[in-house]
C-alpha cells in the first residue's frame, strides 16, 4: 500500500485524537473553546475541505481536511449542547463578521485556487479571538491537543511534498494550519504575572 496514504490517514487519525481529547477537557471544564472561533471554523471548515480538495485535486492530500471538518463540527454541536462555548465580547464579534465576510468572498470566485487562499486568511483570523483568551488567561486552553494538531499538519505537509505535482498553493493550507495551532499551544505555555 502506498505509504503516503498510511500517512494521510495517520495525519486524519491524530486529528480526531486530539479533538477527542479537547472534547474530554472541555467537559472537565480545563479547555473553554471560544465562541467566535469556533463558530468560524464550523462555516469554514467545510468550505475549506470542498476547495482544497478541488485545489490539490488529490484524495490522499484532503484525508485531513476531511477528518479535521467532521471532528470540528461535532466538537462545535457538542460543546454547544453543553453549554461549554465561553462568551464573545466585541473584539470576537469582530472578528468574527471579518472572518464571515471572508468566507462569503470565495463564493465569488470561480477557482478553487483563489477560495482556498482567501479561506486560509478567514481561518488565521478565526483564530485571534482565542488568541487573545489564551494570552489573557493561559489556564482557557492546555497544550496537548494543539500540539497533536500541529504534528498532524507536519505529516500533512510530508504527504503534500512526497505527493508533489508542482503545485505550492498545496502546501499553504497544511502550513498555515501547523503554524496557527502550533501558536495556541505555545500560548498556552505563558506564565502570567
Amino acid at each position: 500500500m502506498d505509504p503516503t496514504l498510511w500517512l494521510g490517514i495517520t495525519a486524519g487519525l491524530m486529528h480526531v485524537v486530539a479533538f477527542a481529547l479537547y472534547n474530554k477537557q472541555m467537559l472537565r471544564g480545563t479547555s473553554i473553546p471560544n465562541a467566535a472561533t469556533w463558530t468560524l471554523w464550523t462555516f469554514l471548515t467545510v468550505l475549506n475541505v470542498s476547495s482544497y480538495a478541488v485545489m490539490s485535486g488529490d484524495l490522499v492530500k484532503s484525508i485531513l481536511p476531511a477528518a479535521s471538518s467532521i471532528a470540528c463540527i461535532g466538537t462545535f454541536l457538542f460543546s454547544l449542547y453543553k453549554g461549554k462555548l465561553s462568551r464573545m465580547d466585541k473584539w470576537d464579534g469582530f472578528a468574527l463578521a471579518i472572518g464571515l465576510v471572508l468566507g462569503f468572498v470565495w463564493w465569488w470566485y470561480h477557482s478553487a485556487i483563489c477560495a482556498n487562499l482567501i479561506l486560509q486568511l478567514s481561518v488565521a483570523i478565526s483564530f485571534v479571538p482565542t488568541y487573545r483568551g489564551v494570552w489573557k488567561n493561559p489556564a482557557t486552553e492546555k497544550a496537548f491537543p494543539w500540539y497533536l494538531w500541529s504534528f498532524a499538519y507536519v505529516l500533512s505537509i510530508i504527504v503534500v511534498v512526497l505527493r508533489w505535482q508542482g503545485q505550492y498553493v498545496d502546501l499553504v493550507y497544511p502550513v498555515n494550519c501547523l503554524i496557527l495551532h502550533a501558536v495556541v499551544g505555545l500560548l498556552t505555555t505563558r506564565k502570567t504575572a
